[in-house]
C-alpha cells in the first residue's frame, strides 16, 4: 500500500486574511461595525426589526425599509442617527440617510 503524501501544515486564519483585505478593507470594516452598533443602539427595537443596512455609498448610509410607513418613520429619527454618527465616526463621515422600500 502507497503511503500517503505528507499534508501541509495549518495556516491561521488571520495569516490567510491578511493576504486578500488591505488595510482600506479592515478600515472599512471597522466603519460598519460602528454604523451597526449606532444604528442599533439609536433605533428603538421595534423599528429596528423593520430595517436591513444595506451600504455606505458616497457618504450616504442606504437603508432598506420593509414598507414605506417605516421609511416615513425613520425620517424623524434621521438627524438623531445622524448625530450620533459624527460623534462615532467623525463628522461628515456620513452625511445622509437614505431608506428604500423592500423585502427586509
Amino acid at each position: 500500500m502507497a503511503k500517503r503524501p505528507p499534508q501541509p501544515r495549518p495556516v491561521a486564519v488571520k495569516d490567510i486574511l491578511r493576504r486578500f483585505l488591505t488595510p482600506g478593507d479592515l478600515e472599512a470594516l471597522k466603519q460598519r461595525r460602528e454604523i451597526r452598533r449606532v444604528w442599533e443602539a439609536v433605533l428603538p427595537v421595534k423599528v429596528l426589526a423593520q430595517t436591513r443596512l444595506l451600504e455606505v455609498r458616497r457618504r450616504e448610509l442606504w437603508v432598506e425599509v420593509r414598507e414605506s410607513v417605516w421609511a416615513q418613520e425613520l425620517q424623524f429619527l434621521k438627524p438623531q442617527v445622524l448625530a450620533e454618527l459624527d460623534r462615532v465616526l467623525g463628522p461628515g463621515k456620513i452625511q445622509d440617510v437614505r431608506f428604500r422600500v423592500g423585502g427586509v
